[in-house]
């Protein structure tokens, strides 16, 4: 009787650690929803920025026209 009780225990341990990685998933991929297109926005400015840079040799107003 005992060892059943612990052994019950312990399945119902293994499912709550199931369950709490599974939440950590769902929120690392809703956090990737919501964060991806802003990186993505970024890392598309700063691309513009640097084809400018580069097509100008201008940083803002500071460098010589090419």
């Amino acid at each position: 009787m005992f060892s059943q009780l612990i052994r019950d225990e312990e399945g119902q341990s293994t499912v709550e650690y199931m369950l709490l990685i599974s939440v950590i998933v769902i929120a690392l991929v809703a956090a990737a929803y919501v964060f991806v297109p802003v990186f993505q926005k970024g890392v598309e400015d700063l691309a513009q920025d640097v084809r400018k840079i580069l097509s100008t040799g201008k940083i803002g107003k500071t460098g010589t026209t090419r």
